[in-house]
């Protein structure tokens, strides 16, 4: 029997409203011009060049081992790199909060994303949110902004863990946070390689949500693909039917 419910975030609850290149762009801008009124001198092409550098070296990391470097160390190698004063963690805080400002307002929800959020809370399922991000506040954001962390009681991201989906550790974390078992949830995701693969490796039943056109062939199987997040909850009833032996069949 399915107890909880884990979701993955971006392309699964939201998604940007504008091409990401754009809003990378703009974040940059933001977090470029809340440093110069702090005192940078570089000019925003020469921060840029540094500051994608280091962005892209931790993005590999992060795509070859599975571990996070959160943003806060992006930004302060950057600052060293551009020989700023010694930043304290606040700072930093605030440099990473200036630079995701422009990227939360392009968040957007599906248009079924609240709904069945509710429909899930209101079914009694326990809600579980894992979030591959570089930023654990930039997540927290995303969600206060569309009104959606008051369905979750556990929040993960990969930011907080240093530790990205498909490793387990995310997956084990909301799983004690909720008190179930892997038998006892399953996985609602629009990554094959992140969500489901690391789903299925820890013992999780997946669902994959076909938001985007697959354009490569199927390596990781799901147990369901579905097309929307309520045909989700629509697997997910079938699923504890069948297991309490109920019929679907009117």
């Amino acid at each position: 029997m399915i107890r909880a419910v884990l979701i993955d975030l971006g392309d699964t609850l939201v998604h940007l409203a504008r091409p990401w290149d754009d809003v990378f762009r703009d974040n940059l801008e933001s977090l470029y011009a809340y440093l110069r009124g702090e005192g940078l001198n570089s000019a925003f092409d020469e921060f840029a060049k540094i500051f994608i550098r280091s962005f892209e070296s931790a993005s590999t990391v992060s795509h070859f081992y599975k571990i996070e470097i959160p943003l806060q160390d992006i930004v302060s190698k950057t600052l060293r790199k551009s020989k700023f004063r010694q930043p304290d963690l606040a700072f930093v805080d605030s440099a990473v909060t200036e630079f995701y400002k422009p990227e939360i307002d392009a968040w957007e929800l599906y248009p079924d994303t609240v709904e069945t959020l509710g429909a899930l809370h209101d079914s009694g399922f326990d809600l579980g949110l894992i979030s591959n991000s570089k930023s654990d506040w930039a997540v927290r954001a995303i969600l206060d902004k569309h009104g959606l962390r008051r369905f979750f009681k556990v929040i993960v991201t990969s930011a907080a863990l240093r530790k990205r989906k498909p490793r387990p550790d995310p997956f084990a974390k909301a799983l004690r946070g909720l008190g179930v078992k892997p038998s006892e949830a399953v996985f609602v995701g629009d990554s094959l390689q992140a969500d489901i693969l690391g789903a299925r490796t820890f013992g999780i039943r997946s669902i994959h949500v076909l938001r985007k056109p697959i354009e490569h062939p199927l390596l990781v199987v799901p147990e369901a693909t579905v097309n929307s997040l309520s045909e989700a909850l629509e697997q997910i009833t079938r699923w504890n039917n069948a297991s309490s032996g109920i019929s679907s069949v009117g």
